[in-house]
């Protein structure tokens, strides 16, 4: 937990957002990532280990074996290895996929849990964001479109193979980022 804020810290790591919003620590996230875990049930400590770890590799210069040497578990590093984007270079449609098949392809109970908690905050912070009135695009390279279809492939991925109380936690940011991108679309007068 203390590495992850660290590093995360050290690289001024914020959440996305548009201009004028707020901007917290990343470091919520991870927490809630974490707690969205305990929460469903598990006492896989280095899960949760990993819940706090899992954008390291992606986004702070580590790599899995650094990782493992940093916090002397190779367990949670391959975790957190197993849900990161190594290669930023491909187009965001091919990363998506991969990371798909990956998950499928691993068939991991713990792994996908953990993607499912990560997804699960980041919906619930797409849909405050969107919830001020921002459309999906101006904190997201990719627009509302293209981040439903993610998240709902996603879904077929999560249909039971992750917690029930997970879940349905998952299932209810998407109804809403659904619900809030169908509102953000329609015209004034069709709101009325």
């Amino acid at each position: 937990m203390r590495l992850a804020e660290y590093v995360h810290r050290q690289r001024n790591h914020r959440r996305k957002a548009p201009p004028g919003e707020d901007r917290p620590a990343y470091f919520l996230h991870l927490a809630e990532v974490a707690w969205l875990l305990l929460d469903s049930g598990s006492r896989d400590d280095e899960l949760i280990a990993a819940a706090f770890l899992h954008d390291t590799i992606e986004d702070c210069g580590y790599d899995e074996g650094r990782l493992a040497q940093a916090i002397g578990n190779r367990r949670v590093a391959a975790l957190v290895a197993a849900v990161s984007e190594p290669d930023k270079r491909q187009s965001w449609e091919d990363r998506q996929q991969h990371y798909r098949e990956r998950l499928s392809a691993l068939n991991d109970p713990a792994l996908l849990a953990l993607s499912c908690a990560d997804k699960t905050s980041n919906l619930t912070d797409m849909n405050r964001l969107m919830a001020r009135g921002h459309a999906v695009d101006s904190f997201t390279r990719r627009g509302f479109d293209a981040q439903r279809a993610k998240f709902e492939a996603l879904d077929r991925l999560f249909l039971d193979r992750v917690p029930e109380r997970l879940y349905q936690r998952f299932q209810q940011a998407l109804a809403e980022f659904r619900q809030r991108g169908r509102l953000s679309t329609e015209t004034p007068s069709r709101r009325s």
